[in-house]
């Protein structure tokens, strides 16, 4: 699963010069970053940075940090909650690109720790926001696959060839769909589609010995 988030455009409350704003933006966004960078190497000093900046009136980003030191110390229900309570409120200057991120990582973070409802509802949340956000998309569909769900796994994976193409992931899970229904000759096509994309992708090279095992017992019978 992935954890990454991109820099964030941060906002100031007040309004001095523009130069000031921009060199205040730039000092915020760099605190950020290292705060981010931090969590990498000792999480817990990043959790006292990212909580004693937060007290400081850092806003959202501070919250930010502080999510991400929870979530690297096993405090992740702790740490998703307070992504997505950012993501769903009035933070100034939070964009939908950056919620989405917050929404899919609660849900990543959700999913690791075996609460796939929850982890569900923040991927539908993310997608919600920006439908065609590929994290987000790929993140669900990985749910819906392993819960066996494909009706749903049909409708990202459909999704996931018409806005990224050029990944195997598309089109291995239409093919593990189609495959669950006993569409063997489209679910072989799906999968060579895949390899076209990512001829050492494991996960496809599976679903080829899985399709041609069904293939055996069809015949067999």
């Amino acid at each position: 699963m992935r954890f990454t988030l991109t820099a964030c455009v941060l906002a100031l409350a007040t309004t001095p010069p523009l130069h000031a704003q921009n060199d205040a933006a730039y000092r915020e966004r760099v605190r950020f970053d290292t705060c981010l960078g931090q969590v990498q190497i000792d999480a817990t000093d990043a959790l006292e940075r990212a909580q004693a900046w937060r007290i400081e009136g850092g806003g959202w980003p501070a919250e930010v940090c502080e999510a991400r030191a929870l979530i690297a110390l096993g405090e992740g229900e702790i740490g998703a909650d307070i992504l997505v309570n950012l993501a769903d409120g009035t933070a100034i200057g939070m964009v939908d690109a950056e919620r989405t991120e917050l929404l899919t990582l609660a849900g990543d973070t959700r999913f690791m720790a075996g609460q796939l409802d929850d982890a569900a509802a923040a991927y539908d949340a993310a997608l919600a926001l920006q439908p065609d956000a590929i994290p987000a998309r790929l993140a669900r569909a990985g749910l819906h696959a392993g819960r066996n769900d494909w009706a749903a796994l049909s409708t990202d994976a459909e999704r996931l060839i018409e806005i990224a193409p050029w990944l195997a992931a598309g089109w291995r899970y239409r093919g593990q769909v189609r495959l669950a229904t006993g569409q063997l000759d489209l679910a072989w096509q799906d999968m060579q589609r895949a390899r076209e994309q990512e001829p050492d992708d494991i996960p496809t090279l599976l679903l080829r010995g899985a399709i041609l095992e069904a293939r055996r017992q069809a015949a067999a019978d």
